[in-house]
C-alpha cells in the first residue's frame, strides 16, 4: 500500500509541456521534470522509460504533462469523470484566453483547441509493471520498452505558460470541482458546471482536420451553444441571454443597448453586443442541426465580416463569469508594496484576462483589416466605431 503522501501517476498529457504545476486537494497536472514525477521515476523504472517514450510524429522527442493523484486521494478522485473534470477546468481557463490572443494580436501560437489537452491511452499500470489500456475501442497490456508514444499528429507539441492560464478563472473551477467531486452529495449548480465543462471540452476539439467542412463547423457551434444551454435551469435562449446580461461587462462595445438578437420582436428592447452574437451562435446551431438550406457565407457575421465560431470560447468564458459570480479574491500585498499599489496591481491580475477577452469579443463588429489599423494607430477608433451599425441575422 502506497504511503499517504505518496502521488500516483494516473494520466499523461503528451501535447503539452504545462511550465507551472497546477494543483488541488491532492490532485495534480505537472511537467515531467517536477520533483513528484522524478521521485516517481526514480523509484519505478518502468515509469522513467515510460516519461521518455514520446516523440512528434517525426520522432522528435517530446516531454509530457502528468496528471498524479496523492495517495491517500486515490479512492475518490480515481473516477474518470473526476479527472477529466480537473483537466476540463484547465483546458476551459486556458483555450478561450488564447482565442482572445488571436483576434485582439493575431498570435496563433497558443493552445487553441481542447486536442491538446487529450489523456493519453496507454498508461502505466498499478504496480508499475507495465502498460495498460481500457477505453471504448479496446483494452489492452503491453511492454513499456516496446512503447512508440506519440503526440496526437496535426498539431505540435507546444509549453503551456503560466501566463496564458486565466489566474481569474482556474481558481474558482477549481473551488467548485472541489465541492463536485469532493462531496457524496454535490449541488445541482455544480453538477451542471461540470456537464457544461465536459460539453464545452468537445465543443472546442478541432472541428475536423485537413477535412474540415462547414458541417463541421456548424457542428462545433452546436455543442458550444449545449453548453451554454447546461449553465442555466432550463435551457432556453432567454435564459442564456439574461446570464450573459448578468456579467459585469466593462467595455462600451460590449454593454451598448443597440442590437436586435436573435427571436427579438418589434417593440422589444434593443439588447448588448454578447447577447446578439449569443443568438447569432444559437441561430446558427438551429440551421445546422435541423438540415436547414446552408449557405456557404452562413458563419459570416456582419459588419465586421468575422467568422462566428472563433467568438464561442471569448463568450464562454463570460458566461462563465457570470455563472460563478466572479469576483477578485482577498488583496495579497507584497513585501515593501503600498496599499495604493497593491491594489491596483492586484485588480490588474485580476482583470487582465476578461479585458483581453472582452477586447476581442468587440471585434466582431470590425473586419480583420479595420482593427488591425485601429490597433496600430492609423484610424480613430471612435470615428471607426460610429460607422458600424449592428445588423441581426
Amino acid at each position: 500500500m502506497s504511503p499517504p503522501d505518496e502521488w500516483i501517476q494516473m494520466f499523461a498529457l503528451p501535447n503539452i509541456l504545462i511550465e507551472e504545476p497546477i494543483e488541488v486537494d491532492g490532485v495534480a497536472i505537472v511537467p515531467a521534470h517536477d520533483p513528484r514525477s522524478l521521485e516517481l521515476a526514480k523509484r519505478h523504472k518502468q515509469f522513467e522509460m515510460y516519461l521518455n517514450r514520446f516523440t512528434s510524429e517525426f520522432g522528435q522527442p517530446v516531454s509530457p504533462s502528468i496528471i498524479l493523484v496523492k495517495a491517500e486521494k486515490f479512492e475518490r478522485y480515481r473516477p474518470a469523470e473526476a479527472l477529466a473534470g480537473f483537466r476540463d477546468a484547465v483546458a476551459m481557463s486556458t483555450i478561450p484566453y488564447a482565442w482572445a490572443h488571436v483576434l485582439r494580436f493575431e498570435n496563433n501560437h497558443n493552445i487553441r483547441y481542447a486536442n491538446w489537452f487529450s489523456f493519453y491511452p496507454w498508461l502505466v499500470d498499478s504496480k508499475y509493471e507495465g502498460l495498460v489500456m481500457q477505453s471504448m475501442a479496446q483494452a489492452g497490456w503491453h511492454e513499456v520498452r516496446a512503447l512508440k508514444g506519440q503526440t496526437s499528429p496535426g498539431i505540435p507539441h507546444m509549453a503551456l505558460p503560466a501566463n496564458m492560464v486565466d489566474k481569474a478563472l482556474l481558481p474558482a473551477l477549481l473551488e467548485r470541482w472541489l465541492a463536485r467531486f469532493g462531496s457524496a452529495s454535490p449541488s445541482r449548480k455544480d453538477t451542471s458546471l461540470f456537464r457544461s465543462l465536459n460539453m464545452a471540452l468537445s465543443a472546442a476539439m478541432l472541428p475536423g482536420n485537413v477535412e474540415v467542412t462547414i458541417y463541421d463547423l456548424g457542428r462545433s457551434i452546436a455543442l458550444w451553444v449545449s453548453a451554454f444551454e447546461i449553465l442555466t435551469p432550463n435551457g432556453t435562449c432567454e435564459e442564456v441571454y439574461k446570464l450573459l446580461e448578468s456579467t459585469k461587462w466593462n467595455l462600451s462595445d460590449n454593454t451598448d443597448a443597440i442590437y436586435e438578437p436573435h427571436k427579438y420582436k418589434p417593440g422589444q428592447p434593443k439588447r448588448p453586443l454578447p447577447v446578439w452574437l449569443y443568438g447569432a451562435m444559437n441561430h446558427a446551431r438551429n440551421d445546422f442541426l435541423h438540415g436547414n438550406p446552408i449557405d456557404p457565407m452562413r458563419l459570416i457575421v456582419a459588419p465586421g465580416k468575422r467568422p462566428l465560431h472563433l467568438y464561442s470560447a471569448l463568450l464562454y468564458r463570460m458566461a462563465l463569469t457570470a455563472f460563478l459570480d466572479l469576483k477578485p479574491p482577498p488583496q495579497v500585498k507584497n513585501e515593501g508594496e503600498s496599499e495604493y499599489d497593491a491594489h491596483w496591481r492586484h485588480m490588474h491580475e485580476f482583470g487582465w484576462y476578461q479585458s483581453n477577452i472582452e477586447a476581442a469579443i468587440a471585434t466582431v463588429i470590425f473586419t480583420q483589416d479595420e482593427y488591425r489599423a485601429m490597433r496600430q494607430g492609423k484610424v480613430d477608433q471612435a470615428m471607426m466605431r460610429s460607422r458600424h451599425k449592428p445588423v441581426s441575422r
